[in-house]
This record gives C-alpha cells, sequence and structure tokens, in this order.
C-alpha cells in the first residue's frame, strides 16, 4: 500500500468519523455528502432477482435476468451476479471484491469455455452485457477517487436534494469527465446524475424511478440509464429484494462463481 494510498484511507475514515458527530443542521460539503451516500445502512448482505431491458434509439428491446448477491457495503463489498435468462447468456456469472487499497477484483465466468477470466482495471469501463452501465456501476466507485463540490440544492420528485458535482482525481480512471449527483437529503440516496464527456456535452442520464423502503433500508427497486448521445437505455428492476440472509464468504469465491 503507497503513502497516498494511506493518506486517502485515513481521510476517508476521518471524514466517515466525523459525520457521525456532525450536529444536526450543519452544512455538508460535497465529500460529506458522497461520504454519507457511501456509508448509508444497505444490511449485512442482499440478494434480489433483477431485470435488464436494454432498448435501442429504434425501440427494438432485448431482455436479461440475473440473479445478485451481495454482501458488505462500500469499499469492502463483494458482489456475485449469475445470469438465468436469455439462453445465450445463461450460466454466464461475473464476481467483484472491491478493495480499500487497490483496484478491485473482477472475474467474469464462461460457461460455454467453462473459463474463468479476470477483468483488468481497464475493462471497468467497458460495457456491462451490453448495457448502458459499465462494470464498474455494478460495484460503485470509491468516494475518494473523486473530488466533490456542492453545488447546491434542487426537488427532484417532490424531495430536497443536494446537489453535487464529482470529477475524477485521475481522468484515466473514469468513463466521464464529470458528473452531477442529486442526494436525497432525508436518506442520502442517489435519486439522479447526469455524466459529461470530455468535451463537456451531455453523455448518459441516471433516474431513479422506483425507491422503497424495504426492511427499514431505502431500496431503489427500478432505474433507467439514458445514453444521450446513441439514445440507447437500460431499464433495470430488482424484485425479491432481501437483506441479512446470512450469506457466507464461500459464496463470493471463484469456485463459486465456476458452479
Amino acid at each position: 500500500m503507497t503513502v497516498g494510498r494511506l493518506a486517502a484511507s485515513a481521510a476517508l475514515l476521518a471524514a466517515a468519523t466525523m459525520l457521525m458527530r456532525m450536529p444536526a443542521g450543519a452544512e455538508l460539503s460535497g465529500t460529506d455528502i458522497m461520504t454519507r451516500v457511501d456509508q448509508r445502512e444497505v444490511g449485512k448482505d442482499e440478494s434480489s432477482e433483477v431485470t435488464m431491458r436494454l432498448v435501442t434509439k429504434g425501440g427494438e428491446q432485448r431482455v436479461r435476468k440475473l440473479n445478485m448477491l451481495q454482501k458488505g457495503k462500500s469499499n469492502t463489498k463483494k458482489v456475485l451476479i449469475r445470469f438465468l435468462e436469455p439462453a445465450d447468456v445463461r450460466g454466464v456469472g461475473f464476481l467483484v471484491w472491491r478493495h480499500p487499497d487497490k483496484d478491485d477484483d473482477r472475474w467474469l465466468y464462461l460457461p460455454s469455455l467453462h473459463m474463468v477470466r479476470r477483468i483488468s482495471a481497464a475493462d471497468k469501463r467497458a460495457s456491462f452485457v451490453g448495457s448502458d452501465f459499465v462494470y464498474e456501476d455494478v460495484a460503485g466507485r470509491d468516494v475518494d477517487q473523486d473530488k466533490h463540490t456542492l453545488t447546491g440544492s434542487e426537488s427532484v420528485g417532490g424531495q430536497d436534494c443536494y446537489v453535487v458535482k464529482s470529477a475524477p482525481r485521475n481522468p484515466r480512471s473514469a468513463e466521464f469527465d464529470y458528473k452531477v449527483s442529486w442526494v436525497r437529503k432525508d436518506s442520502f440516496v442517489v435519486v439522479q446524475e447526469k455524466y459529461y464527456d470530455r468535451q463537456g456535452k451531455p453523455l448518459k442520464h441516471l433516474t431513479v424511478d422506483n425507491l422503497d423502503n424495504i426492511q427499514g433500508i431505502w431500496t431503489v427497486r427500478k432505474d433507467t440509464m439514458r445514453n444521450l448521445q446513441t439514445g440507447h437505455y437500460t431499464v433495470v428492476t430488482w424484485d425479491k429484494v432481501k437483506y441479512n440472509t446470512g450469506l457466507g464468504d464461500d459464496v463470493f469465491t471463484e469456485r463459486y462463481l465456476r458452479r
């Protein structure tokens, strides 16, 4: 671990500690807000059934269904995805281990080849199975990878939101030049994001279309990512969401991925 990484990790921990002690009504910075987003309650683990609907500019649709298992949160999260439909992707698996001090580990299982392939750090910005999400979107991005600036407040869906601009500290670490997030003040859930490319042109637009409280945890049940430059978009819905099911670490292994 480099000195820079140690310092960044220590700063993030300190920020999280400060937020816990911050009195109600105290003004938050952009970093404070995105840290609260990153650290909000999501249970010890989560299981869900996910449907992805991929729609072209011309209206042609493809549907993918999958199981998703998650354990932990923030930069120690582990995620396992197993595709169920359609037939051409059935059995394909995707595993992510997030790390606070180095690049995340990602594996892709291809049943037709009986092979597990590691996904390099460079590939994390590639499209996730043809959708408008990239591999990095599946498990998330570390707060300290970006510089966050609070730019104001706006209402989204009748709810007061912070508006935060986030720009990658290392421009090569992301597909976007910067993004703007709308974060609900009552729950610190991101309900909208707009991404911009290197020329400052709109790139993608994420909207949360259905937010529900499940087992006391604010849960995104449906969202849409639109590529504003191609007209393609992806709608994702989560069903049968359950928290704190007792998932073991053995589930999030390369051996289990091959099953």
